[in-house]
């Protein structure tokens, strides 16, 4: 059983465990029955431990059955043709933006614009029905190497590279071979579009976390990976 906070995120899971998740199978859990009102849901168990927790992790035969589940994903349902996607994330970047004026420099602010300037050139981005939240820590893994994917509170249409941000911050900088295991079990190679699109969610992503954690008691440690992710933004480092 699993409850929400907040609203969206409940009805992001229903909506994905009735409309997308199906297709998966017995590699994501099947929702029994959910409550509107008290934002909870009960779903099937799913065997195995996160991935998170283990070698696991690093391990490429599983970032390889990983993509084969997010490319299964991704094709739960039709994908949408918009041409509104890098002007959402322009939008929401200088929502964060505004809220980050006296802490970060302007300079960099404009630096970081130029990644979503190069994802307006991109006039149309077929989306498709993402987890949004895709890394090992959602990923069960049997005692035979068996994946299954879970929690899909995040779960909405997007371009399919934004499957690929958190493993590109997290795990293939550190060991590229990752990348290829997981694109290989994709099927699918990373365009140029793919990477501006990528950086434009990045752009994103980075901003709103600098401006939650400013805002907010947050951690050290919570601070630091948010600076981390913004230096690389504007840095060399992401491809």
């Amino acid at each position: 059983m699993k409850w929400y906070r907040d609203a969206p995120d409940y009805q992001r899971e229903v909506t994905a465990l009735t409309t997308y998740t199906p297709a998966l199978g017995s590699d994501a859990p099947k929702l029994i029955d959910s409550d509107g009102a008290l934002q909870m849901v009960l779903i099937s168990e799913v065997a195995g431990e996160a991935a998170s927790l283990s070698e696991s992790a690093w391990d490429p035969l599983v970032h390889y059955r990983a993509g084969a589940l997010i490319r299964t994903l991704h094709e739960s349902a039709p994908p949408v043709i918009s041409d509104q996607f890098a002007r959402q994330c322009a939008a929401r970047f200088e929502e964060a933006a505004s809220r980050l004026e006296h802490v970060v420099d302007s300079a960099l602010l404009s630096e970081a614009r130029v990644v979503i300037a190069r994802a307006m050139d991109i006039h149309q981005v077929s989306l498709v029905p993402t987890h949004r939240d895709n890394h090992p820590g959602n990923w069960m893994v049997d005692s035979g190497g068996h994946v299954r994917l879970i929690d899909f509170g995040m779960s909405e249409y997007d371009p399919w590279i934004v499957d690929a941000f958190a493993l590109e911050h997290d795990y293939w900088r550190i060991d590229p071979s990752l990348k290829v295991a997981f694109l290989s079990g994709y099927d699918r190679e990373m365009s140029l579009d793919d990477e501006s699109l990528l950086r434009a969610h990045h752009a994103v992503i980075a901003l709103q976390t600098m401006a939650k954690v400013h805002l907010s008691a947050a951690s050290k440690s919570d601070k630091v990976r948010a600076r981390d992710m913004f230096d690389r933004l504007v840095g060399s480092t992401l491809f």
